[in-house]
């Protein structure tokens, strides 16, 4: 095994938070918007005006998580990724969410000790080679480092994007 670090984000790339927060805020808010709705960062924008910045009160729920789903083939993808170096989970959580995401991981078979998890709201604080991560802003000051694409950053032009996790699998294995 290479001697490298590759650090992925959680949300939205590991775990799919913005289909279980969408749910919830659809429900209580009578809404039907969806993860392709969502064309920035800013999930404020595509909101009823009556919900405004309520929107963020879901995801300080602690258990939010409790509900959502792998994102798919994340799992097969993480593990083809441990076979290229140490993968660590690297992420930004919420007050109320603090360590949570490292439960979900561990639960669902993602990481095995705390040794591999780092919550951090700068994630240029941490050594790591490349990063994996669906927020534009985190990937561009890295040049190691790949886009994972969602709706909320395809505007953005970067020549190293993960499609999804299955292509990515499959491209790896054709090598």
């Amino acid at each position: 095994m290479k001697n490298i670090i590759i650090a992925v984000d959680c949300d939205d790339v590991c775990i799919n938070l913005i289909d279980r927060w969408l749910y919830e805020y659809n429900s209580d808010f009578e809404d039907n918007l969806t993860r392709n709705d969502i064309t920035d960062w800013d999930v404020q924008k595509f909101v009823k005006p009556e919900c405004g910045t309520k929107i963020y009160r879901y995801i300080e729920d602690k258990t939010m998580y409790d509900y959502c789903q792998p994102v798919a083939d994340s799992l097969e993808g993480v593990n083809l990724l441990r076979t290229m170096g140490r993968v660590i989970f690297v992420t930004h959580p919420t007050i109320g969410t603090a360590g949570r995401k490292y439960v979900w991981l561990k639960e669902n078979g993602y990481i095995d000790s705390m040794e591999d998890y780092v919550e951090a709201k700068d994630k240029s604080l941490i050594n790591f080679d490349f990063l994996i991560d669906d927020n534009y802003h985190n990937i561009c000051r890295y040049k190691n480092s790949f886009l994972f694409n969602q709706p909320w950053n395809e505007k953005y032009f970067y020549a190293q994007r993960i499609k999804n996790w299955r292509e990515y699998i499959d491209a790896r294995k054709s090598k």
